[in-house]
Parts: structure tokens; sequence; C-alpha cells
């Protein structure tokens, strides 16, 4: 066997080369497609920057949601669930994400992202509500300072 041809057929298979069905440019195999992704994240993006970050958090938030979508498409429960679809599940989703990171603010601040932190820090600490100089915004009341 070439090496070609346990790359695309892989190292076990006995069936006929594949290498002639498919059109070029199109993977044989979805694992190709991993590979080929996984090499070129390596190398292109693997370099961390601040940008690179932000691309692959955002690239991991679609991927879960993606990957929500397609377990809901093949029927695994709990995802296929009439009451889970998304006008219904979104505010759960948005409470469980909001209270997570306001839990890990409050308890944990060093494992969040320092953006995120400052970010936060900037909100619910030093921002003064309503235009006062309260140097606390928990203890300013909800309507803002009067």
């Amino acid at each position: 066997k070439s090496v070609m041809t346990v790359i695309v057929n892989g190292p076990f298979s006995s069936a006929p080369s594949k290498l002639d069905t498919t059109p070029a440019g199109l993977p044989q195999h979805p694992y190709h497609a991993f590979l080929a992704g996984a090499v070129g994240g390596y190398i292109v993006w693997g370099r961390y920057s601040s940008v690179n970050y932000q691309l692959i958090l955002y690239l991991a938030s679609r991927i879960l949601v993606g990957c929500i979508k397609l377990a809901r498409e093949k029927g695994i429960r709990p995802f296929s669930w009439k009451r889970l679809e998304f006008a219904n599940s979104y505010p759960y989703g948005a409470a469980v994400i909001w209270g997570t990171v306001m839990m890990l603010f409050e308890e944990y601040p060093e494992v969040l992202h320092p953006s995120l932190r400052r970010s936060m820090d900037e909100i619910y600490r030093f921002a003064s509500f309503g235009g006062g100089s309260s140097t606390s915004s928990l203890n300013a009341p909800a309507g803002g300072a009067r």
C-alpha cells in the first residue's frame, strides 16, 4: 500500500482507493478535514495573541451551539425535546451563563480573563449609578443616587 492510500483509506482498509472517486479539493473522510484544520489551526492560529484568543473563544462558542443543533437533529435527548427549542431555552441559557460569570467574579475573580475581570470591576465595583460620586456601586440604590 502507498502512504497516500493508507492516509485516505485508513491503515486497516482493504477497500479500493477512494483517491479516484472524490473530486479534487474535497476531503475523503471527515477526519481528513479535522486533521487539515488541526494542522492549519496549530500553524496559523497556534501562537497566542489577543486577536487569536478572541477568535478561538468565538469559534468555541459557535461549535458548542452547532453541536447542540446536531444533537437536536439526531434526536439525542434532552436536546431533541420540544420544550428545549431555542425560543424556550434561550432565557435559561442566559441565566446560567450570567449566573456562572457572576459567581466566578465574586468568588474566584482570578480565573476570569483579565479583560472580563476589568469590565466586571468597572460595571459592578467602580461605576457610580446615576452620576453620583459613590465609591461602591453596590451601595447605590437601584434607581440611582438621589
